[in-house]
Order: C-alpha cells, then sequence, then structure tokens
C-alpha cells in the first residue's frame, strides 16, 4: 500500500461538487481486469465536468480530459476510457494497482445548494472543512512516512534505527580530517564517498567513517574529508597519522592519513548518515545465513566482502559451510576475533570450516575450528597463498611529442590503474579484462592500450578473461610491466635521383626532380607506417620505385629520436624496431652532388 496526502484543493472540490448536486468519489482500483470503469450514476453525464485524480508518480494528481483519458457514453452509464500510457506516450494513468476517484455533474439533478461563486456561504463552509481534512491527510502521511527507513525522520529514525541496535552518534564520537592523496596530479575527478570506513594500523584499530562525499579535482594531489569514529568514547581518540588504512580501497588514491589528532567535537550525527549505517545493520542483522556471516566479518577493520568467499554443496558436504578469508593481517588476535564472530552468527548444527586457526580458550566453542584443509585433504589457501597475476601494458600515447616527465608520468598512472584493479579483487573473482581496458582507456593522453593478463609464469594468451582455477585463492599483483608507445623516430632521408630521359633541358630536368622527391615522400610515409622489424638503407630504398623518368639510385638517412633528444651521426644505422615506435620522415632532399 503507498499513501500520499491529498492536495486542499482536491478536498475543496469534493466538497463543493457535494454540497451543489454532483457525484463524487466515484472509487476504482486501476487494474486491467477491473475495466471497464462505469460511473456509479445511471443519468446522463455532463463529459466536461468530469474531474479524475489519483496517484501517479507517488503523489496525487488530477488527470486531463482528453490527454490522459475520455468519457464514453455506454448505454445509460458513462465510463472511464484511459489512454495508453508509456515510453514516447504523452498521456499519463495511476499507477498500476492504486486507486483513482471520480467527480462529475449529472442531468437531473435538483440539489438545494447552487451558490459555488467565491466569498458564498457554501463555498466558505467547504474551505473551512477542506482545511482540516488536508492537515489530517498531511499528519497521516508523516505517519506513513515514519514506518520507512528511506523516508523518516528525527525521532522516528532514531526508533527505526534502534530496532537493529543503532543509536544516532551524539558529540561524544570523537570527529576529525583526513587527507586522501595521490603522487601525480589525477586524471579525472575522483569522488570519496560518505561512509567510507578507515582504520588505524596499531591494534586495537579505531573505526572511522567519512561523513560528507568529497571529490578529489582532476588536477588536484589531495582532498580534506571530515571524519567520525564509529564507537563513541576514548577509543576515537587518535595521534595524527594514525589512521592510515583504507578498508577498501579506492581506484586513483595512494594514500590517506589525519594530519591532526582526532578530537570530541563537531555535531549529532545527521539522519542521512543515521540512515546508512542502519540499513547496512539490517543487511548483517539476520544471523544463521550467509549474508549475516558476511556482514559480522565485514566489521573487522580492513576486511571487505570481496575477501569472503562462502562455499555450500548441500548435497556433497551437508551441514558444511567452507569459509575462505584473504585476510588484511595474518596474526592470531585477527584470527580470534573472526573465530568469535563465527561462532556467534553460524547457526546451530551448521559447521563453519574457515581457511585459518588461532589459538582457542580452554573450553571454548569447536565447532567452527577445523579448517578447510582437515575436511578436503588439501592445503589451505587464503592470503598466504594468492594467485599472482603479471600484467603487461603498452600504451599509445594520443602525442607524439611526450616529454620524458609526461611518458613518465602516464607509465605512472597505467601503473597505479593496474595495481588499483588487482587490489580491488576478491576472492575468486574472476579479473574481467576489458574492465582493466577500460580503466586504462580512460586515461588521459591514451589513444590505445594493449595488455596482457596471466597467472605468473603462464604462457597462453592474455587478452581473455582471467578464470582463478581455485575459487578460493585472491588474484594478488604479480609482474606488472607498463611500457608507453609511440616514442617519436624521425629520419632525415637523402636520395640520388637520376632523369632516363637525357634529351630534356636543364628547367625539365628539375622539374623531374621535385616530382621525384614528392612522390617518395609519398611512398615512404606509407612503408614506415607499418614498418615492423629492421630499418635499413635496403629496405628504404626497396620502397621506391623507379619510373619511366626518373630512377633512384642512391639513399641515405640519419636517425633523431626526438623525445629523449638523441641523434645517432652514424649514417644509415640499422634499427631493430620493438613496436613501441612511431617513425616519421622529416624531410627528403637530394644528395649534393648527384649525377642528374
Amino acid at each position: 500500500m503507498t499513501y500520499a496526502a491529498e492536495p486542499y484543493a482536491q478536498f475543496v472540490d469534493d466538497l463543493l461538487t457535494a454540497l451543489t448536486g454532483g457525484a463524487i468519489r466515484d472509487e476504482f482500483r486501476f487494474l486491467p481486469e477491473e475495466a471497464p470503469f462505469q460511473l456509479s450514476v445511471s443519468a446522463p453525464v455532463l463529459p466536461k465536468t468530469v474531474r479524475v485524480f489519483g496517484l501517479a508518480g507517488g503523489t496525487y494528481k488530477r488527470f486531463r480530459l482528453g490527454d490522459d483519458f475520455d468519457v464514453k457514453q455506454q448505454g445509460s452509464r458513462a465510463e472511464i476510457a484511459w489512454k495508453e500510457s508509456g515510453p514516447g506516450k504523452t498521456a499519463v494513468s495511476p499507477e498500476l494497482g492504486s486507486t483513482f476517484f471520480v467527480n462529475y455533474e449529472y442531468q437531473g439533478s435538483s440539489p438545494s445548494l447552487t451558490d459555488r461563486n467565491t466569498g458564498s456561504v457554501t463555498r466558505l463552509l467547504a474551505e473551512s472543512f477542506a482545511r482540516e481534512y488536508a492537515t489530517v491527510s498531511k499528519q497521516l502521511e508523516g505517519v506513513y512516512q515514519a514506518g520507512f527507513l528511506d523516508t523518516a525522520k528525527g525521532r522516528d529514525l532514531e526508533q527505526l534505527a534502534s530496532l537493529v541496535g543503532i543509536k544516532r552518534r551524539q558529540r561524544l564520537s570523537a570527529t576529525g580530517s583526513v587527507v586522501f592523496s595521490r603522487t601525480t596530479p589525477a586524471t579525472g575527478d575522483i569522488v570519496i564517498q560518505a561512509g567510507t570506513k578507515l582504520s588505524t594500523a596499531v591494534a586495537p584499530a579505531a573505526v572511522f567513517e567519512t561523513t560528507e562525499d568529497r571529490t578529489l579535482q582532476r588536477g588536484a594531489l589531495s582532498v580534506e574529508v571530515p571524519v567520525t569514529a564509529v564507537q563513541p568514547g576514548e577509543g576515537g581518540l587518535v595521534d595524527a597519522d594514525a589512521i592510515t588504512i583504507m578498508n577498501r580501497p579506492i581506484l586513483g588514491i595512494d594514500t590517506v592519513g589525519n594530519a591532526l589528532p582526532t578530537r570530541f567535537g563537531g555535531s549529532d550525527e545527521t539522519d542521512d548518515l543515521l540512515r546508512a549505517r542502519a540499513r547496512r545493520a539490517l543487511e548483517a542483522a539476520g544471523k544463521a545465513t550467509t549474508g549475516g556471516l558476511l556482514g559480522a566479518l565485514t566489521a573487522l577493520p580492513g576486511l571487505r566482502e570481496k575477501d569472503i568467499r562462502i562455499v555450500e554443496d548441500y548435497l556433497a558436504h551437508p551441514g558444511v559451510v567452507k569459509l575462505y578469508i584473504a585476510a588484511p593481517v595474518n596474526s592470531d588476535d585477527f584470527n580470534a576475533q573472526a573465530l568469535d564472530l563465527i561462532d556467534a552468527t553460524r547457526p546451530v548444527g551448521i559447521r563453519i570450516l574457515p581457511n585459518f586457526t588461532a589459538p582457542r580458550p580452554p573450553g571454548a566453542s569447536t565447532a567452527s575450528t577445523g579448517t578447510v584443509a582437515e575436511e578436503s585433504g588439501s592445503a589451505t589457501i587464503g592470503a598466504g597463498s594468492p594467485l599472482k597475476v603479471d600484467i603487461h601494458v603498452q600504451v599509445t600515447p594520443t602525442s607524439l611529442s611526450l616529454s620524458t616527465e609526461q611518458r613518465a608520468k602516464l607509465t605512472k598512472q597505467a601503473e597505479d590503474v593496474v595495481t588499483a584493479f588487482l587490489a580491488d579483487a576478491g576472492v575468486g573473482e574472476v579479473l574481467v579484462y576489458n574492465r582493466l581496458v577500460s580503466q586504462l582507456m580512460a586515461l588521459e593522453g591514451a589513444l590505445d592500450v594493449d595488455v596482457s593478463m596471466l597467472p605468473h609464469g603462464s604462457t597462453e594468451s592474455g587478452r581473455k578473461n582471467l578464470v582463478p582455477e581455485n575459487p578460493a585463492a585472491k588474484p594478488m599483483k604479480g609482474e606488472v610491466i607498463v611500457r608507453v608507445g609511440g616514442a617519436l623516430v624521425t629520419l632525415d632521408v637523402a636520395i640520388g635521383v637520376t632523369v632516363t630521359n637525357a634529351a630534356l633541358g636543364p628547367a625539365d630536368q628539375e622539374s623531374t626532380k621535385a616530382v621525384a622527391l614528392e612522390e617518395t615522400v609519398t611512398k615512404l610515409d606509407a612503408f614506415v607506417a607499418t614498418l615492423s622489424g629492421t630499418l635499413s638503407r635496403e629496405a628504404l630504398l626497396g620502397a621506391i620505385d623507379n619510373t619511366d623518368t626518373y630512377n633512384v639510385t642512391d639513399l641515405h638517412y640519419q636517425v633523431d629520436y626526438m623525445d629523449a633528444g638523441v641523434r645517432i651521426h652514424q649514417q644509415d644505422v640499422r634499427l631493430a624496431l620493438t613496436g613501441l615506435e612511431r617513425v616519421w620522415i622529416r624531410k627528403v632532399g637530394l644528395i649534393t652532388g648527384a649525377a642528374g
């Protein structure tokens, strides 16, 4: 059921129509099986007086005669015929399953009151009662909204949140600010969302949440974001540079830290923040489910949902759940906390087999202290046995004239993308090849990319999705090599041209040589555009065809590496091209003294 307050004007219309002899609130359910929507009065209806109103888009709306519906007289009764609505249509119809109402005038009515004019006693009474009706209707809408997490506010929201054990954080929660930063200017806007969790590195970890959405602007190196402690009290008071862990990596962010100590202060938690915390608590509130187990474990500092994999096989292993965790830290304290949460959340009679162990005090529950290895006989797979992934990237830049600094910057940005892509991967997650390619292509200055993504040491094709053979393995960074292509190599070419028609005069011979130079440039440009392997004098000569009017009898060249600022003085040096270079014929001239 959806409830929305009816507007004041609608109550005025209802009362005036009822007092002056009209029919009001013929009620219908907007369902196809309820059609036809016949009006209750059997007398002829005045079509232009028909007013239809109901819910559309979550609010009350008066629908338009002729645009949204038509009135058809069928025998002694009229009916409402709705026009087709939907994408590309201008007609609007009520929400499916909602109630709509019809007010109208009809022939043959003989009301005692007829004066509807402004200032009349009839209208004054109708408007006075309508005001009270509208007030009550609005109050009922508030009562309706107070029952839902998305719409409740203030004290109503606090009462809803208390159902899952969440209380509004008061000023006793420590507050402060952290700085999200990167080593190079951002190539695009990076959004830091409210609710992002951060932790201290020293146990016992203090957990903080960002309280506002902030954006690290394009070209900037850092952005400051306010935070508040998850738990109230002195545990949230930490020193400067203590908050250094992002519980979930953010693409493009390298480090996080608090320049100043946290302190008590600030203001009470806002409705939006309380609503977000209550929603997360609801997701983890149901125990004895895999969702409840996930919600409990992700409360541990630095542990993401992606770092947890739960495997159930109802036929092969009834009553047994295998749990794989790629923990951010490997310590007895962390493992003991995780085991305590598992014992508190697991269903009665279900055995949880995690891929780690921890010392247990005497008399502690042992129902979930076995390991995956004990059950399956295989080695445990977790944070200690990752799937190493080698990624090789070749970036083709948009510019042919990158400086050394620009080339290094583009290389670092590509490496950051690859590192963040692997860091964000969860246990058993499929690495999507095209997702990495799209992230690299989004880099400013990248025209094209060629990516190879393979398990460490593999020789297969690397242009496909990488599916871990072991679903409990977490992809980790192996060998990452980024090369920026497009290094500009320029050639200054000199050719010797012989004019084959000796009868030509000096002016015609010079004209023929000019044509030879122009055609040679075109042929060499086409040749070097697809050149691979070795650049040599013989290869360039082979690309030039002689014609009926001239022969190219000689060729020499010199090489410049423009990006590195290196000129090779040796003439006709043979170059083994790696595929990262772009060869450009800068100029072609005649060899001085060549025979004509």
